[in-house]
């Protein structure tokens, strides 16, 4: 997968501006064994730090508990998001924070769920057994 077909091209101002209705049905990264999709605005190609939309189909979510090698940002847009473990369950509005190596999930979308999230580093220390090298190939290249 190239990675410029999953990450906006900044503008020559240095900005970066999607407009939702122009997301290229080609730059969304498939989890075809989860039914989550995922699609990266921005992924800083030193640090690995990124920004994504993603979506969960309700009934879908992360099946097991895991840590990031960065913090974890999500903002709800859409749907009923919840964290099984700890019972926190995000909707429309609400935002979550998960700290570097902080074990969590597994997570589960009550409702089909639309979530932003933000990464300040590398999502991961090495591949967790949900990904595939498919879906690993933009944050590989990235990092």
């Amino acid at each position: 997968m190239d990675n410029a077909k999953k990450v906006h091209i900044k503008t020559p101002m240095g900005e970066v501006h999607v407009c939702m209705d122009e997301l290229d049905p080609n730059g969304w990264i498939t989890f075809p064994d989860l039914a989550l999709r995922q699609y990266f605005f921005w992924i800083h190609p030193e640090t690995g730090a990124s920004i994504a939309l993603i979506e969960f189909a309700q009934g879908s979510g992360i099946p097991v508990k895991h840590t990031h090698a960065s913090n974890q940002f999500m903002y709800c847009i859409e749907g009923e998001y919840e964290y099984i473990d700890s019972k926190i369950v995000l909707r429309p509005g609400d935002f979550y924070m998960n700290p570097k190596d902080n074990p969590h999930g597994p997570t589960m979308a009550t409702k089909k769920s639309v979530l932003l999230e933000l990464y300040d580093g590398p999502h991961y220390y090495e591949k967790p057994s949900y990904h595939t090298n498919d879906t690993m190939v933009v944050l590989t290249k990235a990092g």
